[in-house]
């Protein structure tokens, strides 16, 4: 029985000859790094989020890590949710700040804004926001808001988020940076890579030594740096990709709307709604289970008998890993909305290779099994 992966990335057949006879020229020309590709692709990702500047890098944790830097958190606190990838966190620690997490909202599943103000103090001096499976934080201008008047700076960790958009914005172009990666399971891929776009000139202008050893352009070391340059190879890759983010986009979105369809009467299971204006990336598709759904297990029956594979939104949360609670005295109880609804949401199969039938099984998957006594146990 072939499997419906939760995810995977997406070449058409056209995309793929593209891609290749461009590689192939490529190596023929004989630059491989510092060329022309790595510049259009950022001219042309810039153009596309409407940012003045982007620059590439080798991968979402070190955009992540230079946009940190530029800030200079050294002493200071930059608050994040506890519902991300240990690279957020982490990224604040090599930048020289400590982070603080905050917990996140049930309905959304992103940064809470109530939970954010709480934790604001004098040592404050930055917010990371995450855009959880590619939906926009709806309450994104709440928080440029508190970080407006507290002096802080905001930073967009995009990484589900490509193509995504706030009432008309997109995602990453709504604080003072945004950060992409580009992982394979990501919307669109360069293999490994990462972008930041910003209008801020002087974090630019760092960006581009930081990511080169610290040279400037006459190759004069100017700062500490490192080699975090992209690729030429990644580049081809992700210039073709992004001529098809929109086409990937809207695909997702079919995809979501089916599920939603479809799962609206299964019972024991909640589906997370879009706001109005805005456009989900749809990254992942996560809905919750009930309390007295057996998740584990479900997910186990799934891909066993079924052949779906599916996922999770970081489970479990930053603050529950060992390196945090032996070095930060995170425990179990500090983020209670985390812990209660994390451990309940499972993300089903959601990739532009998908087409109807693998959303058919799916669903009749998942409302076969959730009849099972030993997975939704009724009280």
């Amino acid at each position: 029985m072939d499997e419906v992966k939760s995810s995977s990335p997406y070449f058409a057949k056209e995309e793929l000859e593209a891609v290749l006879k461009d590689i192939r020229q490529m190596l023929l020309g004989g630059v491989l790094t510092e060329g022309p590709h790595v510049k259009l692709f950022e001219k042309e990702f810039g153009t596309y989020v409407q940012a003045r500047h982007a620059i590439a890098v080798n991968s979402g944790t070190a955009a992540l890590e230079i946009a940190l830097r530029h800030f200079k958190p050294e002493g200071g606190e930059v608050i994040v949710p506890t519902n991300t990838f240990v690279a957020t966190p982490n990224t604040v620690i090599f930048a020289g700040g400590k982070p603080v997490f905050a917990d996140i909202r049930a309905d959304t599943l992103c940064l809470d804004p109530d939970d954010v103000r709480r934790r604001i103090n004098r040592n404050t001096v930055g917010i990371v926001v995450v855009h959880i499976a590619g939906l926009v934080c709806p309450q994104i201008r709440e928080l440029m808001e508190l970080c407006r008047e507290n002096d802080l700076f905001l930073i967009e960790d995009a990484a589900h988020a490509h193509g995504a958009k706030a009432e008309g914005k997109m995602a990453g172009t709504l604080s003072d940076c945004g950060c992409f990666s580009f992982f394979p399971t990501k919307v669109m891929t360069t293999g490994e890579g990462g972008m930041i776009v910003t209008e801020d000139d002087a974090l630019a202008d760092e960006a581009h030594v930081i990511r080169s050893h610290g040279q400037n352009e006459r190759r004069l070391m100017v700062a500490l740096g490192h080699n975090w340059r992209m690729s030429e190879v990644a580049a081809i890759i992700g210039r073709h990709q992004l001529r098809s983010l929109n086409s990937f986009v809207e695909r997702r979105n079919q995809i979501a709307e089916s599920y939603n369809r479809h799962l609206a009467n299964v019972g024991g299971l909640e589906i997370f709604r879009t706001p109005p204006r805005f456009r989900h990336s749809y990254y992942k598709y996560p809905v919750r289970v009930g309390d007295e759904v057996d998740r584990d297990g479900l997910a186990q029956v799934l891909r066993n008998e079924y052949g779906v594979e599916t996922g999770t939104v970081y489970d479990p949360p930053c603050h529950l890993h060992p390196f945090y609670m032996r070095n930060f005295g995170t425990r179990m109880g500090d983020f209670p909305v985390s812990e209660r609804v994390l451990r309940k949401v499972l993300c089903l199969p959601m990739h532009v290779g998908m087409d109807e039938k693998s959303v058919d099984r799916v669903v009749r998957s998942l409302d076969e099994s959730m009849v099972r006594p030993e997975i939704a146990r009724r009280t």
